[in-house]
């Protein structure tokens, strides 16, 4: 259930969250997975329908948005599609920050490498 709160900047709450490349052979098996350094992070507050705020990953494949409010946030980065327009897609997470303060831990995004 998503929250009534006003999702956005001027909190005292975060998201803390990791991004992880996966390379895929000829017949779709995994075969590489690590984590995504300097990969675009997009937030997206609510039901907005345009980006909040954006940042890039660490080589670690980390990423961090501080000073949030209470409320519903998704989080997404492209990932390579070789079928898709623009040969990209979205990859998406879902989180909610129910109390002034805290600091929420994302699902981890996967990435398809190019």
């Amino acid at each position: 259930m998503l929250s009534s709160c006003e999702e956005g900047p001027g909190g005292t709450g975060g998201i803390t969250g990791l991004v992880m490349a996966r390379e895929y052979d000829l017949y779709g098996n995994i075969f590489a997975e690590y984590p995504a350094g300097e990969q675009r992070v997009f937030l997206v507050f609510g039901q907005d329908s345009v980006i909040g705020e954006e940042t890039r990953t660490h080589f670690s494949g980390r990423y961090q948005f501080d000073f949030l409010r209470k409320g519903h946030y998704s989080i997404y980065a492209y990932s390579y599609c070789s079928t898709c327009p623009g040969l990209q897609e979205v990859s998406l997470s879902e989180v909610e920050i129910n109390k002034s303060g805290e600091l929420v831990q994302a699902p981890v995004i996967y990435i398809r490498a190019q």
